[in-house]
């Protein structure tokens, strides 16, 4: 009887745990999907806002990507926020710009901000109404700023649109393969919701935004990304996911450094879904399903998926003590041999989302670089 009611809550808190993802595997085999954005007949002009730590290594390789985009040159200016680097990232940065021939403003920080309040006081030295926020260490496909503002304008709803960050493709590491599992189904799981209405997961590889719809970005709590696509929600426009305006990413090799860049990027996203609860209240899709769904995924997923798995060991251990010790070593012994497996990363997730969890309340505004060395 014992055996039976311990295997039976397991699995029964397990399901509850990933329904929502069960309802976002539905949506994206069998949801609407978005039709490809048509290319405006003129691209506007564009301000492209980059905050930056100690970059000094990657920093000008990042401006060239810029320049070695398809968008117009002239089109274009960089405002490069440094947040009080240790480096010369500050130096080299104008050094590149000159030398790409791109319109260029450098601010420094008078102290330490970190990125929510960089990208505000960015955003205050920008010349154009069209904002691109984006990392000093990612690196733009050739289309991909193309791809984003053609979706940015294509309808006057939409005040925001976020990119798909992914791995590098050369990047064949252990931790680069489950990331990329990871963002291939997190990127599928926002498109649908954008196709239907919004998403607020955005990434801060890629996003562009209208000034006058978007003024600025909460910069108190939670992640600049998910607040650029809330403060656009709240107003009553669109934030959207384009899949197809890819910008690449450098994955820390060191499983801790990884650790610490998805804890982070968890406890922001986390303090950024808790922020903005009064959502909840509004008559859209975005509140009535996404914004519930995602709110399970954050908040109740991660603790009943590790419950789910104690009542579920303690019942095979009922049956035979070898047995959960079978079942964590063949664990071990998947993650080891099939890197990419989807299991693994939604495990991996799980724990990062735990310990974002447990970090609530302290301050995550400060970043430390994770680029390559």
């Amino acid at each position: 009887m014992l055996l039976s009611l311990t295997l039976f809550i397991g699995v029964f808190i397990l399901f509850i745990a990933i329904l929502p993802y069960l309802v976002f595997f539905l949506g994206i085999h069998f949801g609407k999907k978005e039709r490809p954005a048509p290319e405006p007949k003129e691209y506007p002009a564009i301000s492209i806002i980059m905050a930056a730590y100690n970059e000094a290594v990657v920093i000008r390789e990042r401006i060239f990507n810029i320049k070695e985009s398809e968008y117009p040159i002239d089109k274009y200016e960089i405002v490069l926020v440094d947040d009080r680097s240790s480096d010369d990232t500050l130096k080299k940065a104008e050094v590149a710009c000159r030398e790409a021939g791109i319109k260029h403003t450098i601010l420094e920080n008078p102290e330490r901000m970190g990125t929510n309040r960089s990208i505000n006081r960015a955003i205050g030295a920008a010349n154009h109404s069209v904002l691109v926020t984006t990392d000093a260490d990612v690196f733009f496909e050739k289309h991909a700023l193309k791809r984003l503002i053609s979706r940015l304008m294509s309808e006057d709803r939409i005040a925001a649109v976020c990119g798909d960050l992914r791995p590098l493709p050369e990047e064949v590491t252990h931790t680069s393969r489950l990331e990329n599992t990871y963002r291939d189904y997190y990127g599928r799981m926002c498109a649908w919701e954008s196709a239907v209405d919004s998403t607020y997961n955005f990434n801060g590889g890629l996003v562009a935004f209208k000034k006058d719809l978007v003024h600025r970005i909460d910069d108190r709590r939670g992640a600049d990304d998910a607040n650029t696509a809330f403060e656009a929600i709240r107003r009553g426009y669109r934030a959207v996911y384009e899949i197809d305006a890819i910008v690449y990413e450098d994955i820390p090799e060191n499983f801790t450094r990884q650790y610490k860049q998805k804890i982070r990027r968890a406890t922001r996203l986390i303090e950024a879904t808790i922020a903005n609860f009064d959502l909840l209240k509004k008559d859209r899709p975005f509140s009535r399903l996404f914004y519930p769904l995602r709110i399970s995924m954050y908040l109740l997923t991660p603790p009943l998926f590790f419950i789910s798995c104690i009542f579920l060991l303690t019942g095979l251990l009922l049956i035979n003590p070898l047995l959960p010790i079978g079942a964590i070593f063949a664990f071990i012994a998947l993650s080891l041999i099939w890197k990419s497996n989807i299991i693994t990363a939604f495990v991996t997730n799980q724990t990062y989302l735990t310990k974002g969890l447990l970090n609530l309340g302290k301050d995550m505004r400060i970043w430390e670089s994770t680029s390559k060395k």
